[in-house]
Order: C-alpha cells, then structure tokens, then sequence
C-alpha cells in the first residue's frame, strides 16, 4: 500500500496507463512497486526541471532589474549633464561680457590718462589689475580690440 500511496493521484478523468511490459517477467501480474517506482521518478524529474526554470525565471528577472536600474542611472547622468552644460553655456556667456567690458573700461581709462597729462596718474596697480582680468580664462579666445570712437568736439 506504500507504493499506492506514493503515486500522484489521478483528477479530471486521466488514466495512467496499466503496466508497460517490458519483456521481463513472466506475463501474469504486474510488478507491485513498478508503477509506484516510475510515478516517483517522474515525479521528482518533473520537480528538478522546474526548479531549474524557476532559477532561471529568477536570475532573468535580476537581469531585467538590473538593466532597468542601469538605464535610469544613464538617463540621470544624462540630465546632470545637460544641466552643467546650461550652466557652462551661462558662465561663458557671462565671462565673454566681462571680457568686453574689461576691454572698453580699459581703453577709457588709457584715454583720460593721455587726455589729461597734468592730472593725478591713476595707480599703476589698477590698470595692472585690469589687464590682468582680461587674461584670466586661459581657454576663452582674445579680445578684439574695439574700434576707436570718434571725438567729441568739445
């Protein structure tokens, strides 16, 4: 009765097939284990086989999360770096108006000292320090000097 018992039990009108001679015995009764015997091993090949895709439906997920986990840290570098690109874009503009300003400011100022040869010299310090201005950004192109405005007849 043990090996009854070990056999999966039948449902939904299947039927297992009798005994399958297998040319051994001598043709009368079938072999009491046999059928108990083949049942388990079915059974416990059926049982590997899905444990093996259950291992593999696993691993396949941990592969689709982490491929979905790898795209959302490419789109976020991506964004960060379009932002520092704005920002670049903003800073150079800024430093190519600096940079015109610098130039303009400067050419005032070599003018009102040739104006004025009596007056007080501005420090030598300041024009130093606005010369040395224009040249901090050692990537951006040389100033163009701007063209000389006419004079006032006053």
């Amino acid at each position: 009765m043990a090996a009854a018992a070990a056999a999966p039990p039948v449902s939904c009108g299947e039927r297992r097939p009798e005994r399958v001679d297998r040319g051994g015995g001598g043709g009368g009764e079938p072999d009491p284990g046999s059928r108990g015997r083949a049942g388990s091993l079915e059974l416990a090949a059926a049982r590997r086989r899905l444990v093996a895709a259950e291992g593999r439906r696993r691993a396949a997920a941990e592969l689709e999360g982490r491929v979905l986990a790898v795209h959302c840290a490419l789109r976020h570098a991506e964004l960060r770096l379009a932002a520092r690109a704005e920002a670049l874009g903003r800073l150079g503009a800024g430093v190519a108006q600096a940079q015109l300003a610098l130039a303009a400011h400067t050419q005032r100022l070599q003018k009102g000292l040739r104006r004025r040869p009596g007056a007080r010299a501005r420090p030598a310090a300041l024009l130093a320090a606005a010369r040395a201005l224009r040249s901090c950004v050692p990537c951006a192109a040389p100033a163009r000097r701007l063209p000389a405005s006419p004079r006032s007849p006053a």
